[in-house]
């Protein structure tokens, strides 16, 4: 028989590049799991931690490993494939039985006059009102034209693809809960973004109060500066609407209680780095990506499945051993024992063309599974030359934001500078902070790009890079 084995999947320390909005640097953090299960098989709370608690990468992962649904439903498949696996295994092995009965007949229902009952039994006249019958009946399959053992083999292979998807469910949600908390640290940047916009344009206005008071500036442009500080507020309200929502997501994803207060997440929000070649990835990818030998089994599985149709068609023959002790049909005080033993056999010759049928069905199922083989085989390759050909762009996209930020945020201070000096228009203000605020805003958005990418191309490869989060090995299917 064969025992699929679990691999724990084991990676590196998670390192995490540091960046700033308006200058760069670089950190490194160690972070470890600390989430639980109840004992009940329900998720447990998130120990010694409140929900304004900071979550690091790897608690997240220990707890969306212990909570996720869809994780969690994978595990109970793996558990089912297992179970009908044993109830297979058992028609194999000999089947042991026992039996026993007792009755007693209506006088009604026998066949004597009332003069003959009270006659001493003979073998004329007995008739046994009391009877009783103990059996112990041991029972093994002799033959099933191989049926029995190929619909093992084909469990045995369904129960090695169940957990084939379940480990690629773990590396899908590994990816989630990246991509989640990236996205809270990005909506949170632009909050913060946002926030200062509106300080400043409420300073703007101040000033340009100032100055229209004392007849410097027409009071349209007053007036224009109070817009602007209006739009920002709009802004604003939208950015914490969108945080919100990127929180919820989180949640869900991680089955958190609900609360009104924030997700916090440590660290800062960084580019992740990568650096591992396409034709490695690709490698690794076809040796690791859970779903690709799924996919492979299920083939063989199909083929399994089209050898037991064979042999369901062929005769069945059974051995049987049994030791019983019953009473006479003639006296019950007489008592029978003794061994019975002996050999049956079955063949169905004609069903009206059901096992044809079967076995056309096995056969479809096989070339579909060979089907979805080749479509996974090429959507592998085909999904590395998109996730690297977006990866290059984003990190073209991100330096250029960076080299963005850093020219905007000059040209900001010195057109506030000036402005308050009285050598700039309150125009040239706006117009410098909202290509500032722009610039974070697009370098944000192209650092979650980036990470989401290589979020998808560690998912791709089969959860194994060099800076991937390690599994904790307390977790087993």
């Amino acid at each position: 028989m064969n025992i699929v084995t679990f691999i724990n999947l084991r990676f590196c320390r998670v390192r995490y590049l540091a960046l700033l909005f308006g200058a760069v640097g670089f950190v490194r953090a160690e972070i470890r799991p600390d989430a639980g299960s109840g004992s009940n098989g329900q998720p447990a709370p998130v120990a010694g931690a409140t929900a304004s608690d900071e979550w690091t990468l790897d608690r997240a992962v220990a707890r969306a490993l212990e909570a996720n649904p869809d994780l969690l439903l994978a595990k109970h498949e793996f558990e089912r494939q297992e179970g009908a696996r044993l109830q297979l295994v058992a028609r194999m092995l000999p089947q042991l039985s026992a039996s026993a009965s007792a009755n007693e007949r209506a006088r009604g229902l026998i066949d004597r006059s009332p003069g003959e009952r009270n006659i001493p039994p003979s073998a004329q006249t007995a008739v046994a009102l009391y009877s009783y019958d103990m059996r112990v009946e041991v029972r093994q399959l002799v033959f099933d034209g191989l049926a029995s053992w190929h619909q093992v083999k084909r469990q045995q292979l369904l129960k090695k693809q169940a957990y084939l998807v379940l480990r690629n469910t773990v590396a899908r949600t590994i990816s989630q809960v990246r991509q989640g908390l990236d996205a809270i640290q990005l909506r949170t940047s632009t909050v913060a973004a946002e926030k200062r916009r509106v300080e400043e344009y409420i300073q703007l206005v101040e000033w340009t109060s100032r100055k229209q008071a004392e007849g410097e500036v027409p009071e349209f442009e007053l007036l224009r500066a109070e817009a602007e500080a209006e739009g920002a507020r709009a802004d604003l309200a939208e950015a914490r609407r969108a945080l919100g929502a990127a929180e919820q997501s989180f949640r869900r994803l991680l089955q958190l209680p609900d609360s009104k207060q924030p997700v916090r997440v440590a660290g800062e929000f960084t580019a992740r780095p990568f650096d591992l070649p396409f034709e490695e990835a690709l490698g690794e990818a076809r040796a690791n990506r859970p779903d690709l030998e799924a996919a492979a089994v299920a083939v063989a599985a199909a083929k399994a499945t089209e050898r037991a149709e064979v042999g369901n068609w062929l005769p069945t023959v059974e051995a049987f051993a049994s030791y019983g002790e019953r009473s006479s049909y003639y006296n019950s005080g007489i008592r029978l024992d003794g061994w019975t033993y002996g050999v049956m056999g079955e063949w169905n010759l004609f069903e009206g063309g059901a096992s044809r049928g079967r076995r056309m069905a096995a056969r479809a199922e096989r070339r579909s599974a060979e089907t979805r083989l080749a479509e996974t085989e090429h959507g592998v390759v085909s999904k590395l030359h998109e996730l690297y050909e977006g990866l290059a762009q984003a990190r073209v996209a991100m330096e250029a934001q960076q080299k963005s930020v850093d020219m905007a945020s000059r040209a900001a201070r010195d057109a506030r500078r000036l402005y308050e000096e009285g050598q700039a228009s309150l125009e040239q203000v706006l117009q410098a902070t909202m290509t500032l605020r722009r610039a974070e805003t697009r370098l944000g958005e192209s650092i979650y790009t980036q990470n989401a990418m290589i979020a998808e191309i560690e998912f791709s490869v089969g959860g194994q890079i060099r800076d991937s989060i390690a599994v904790p090995d307390t977790w087993k299917p």
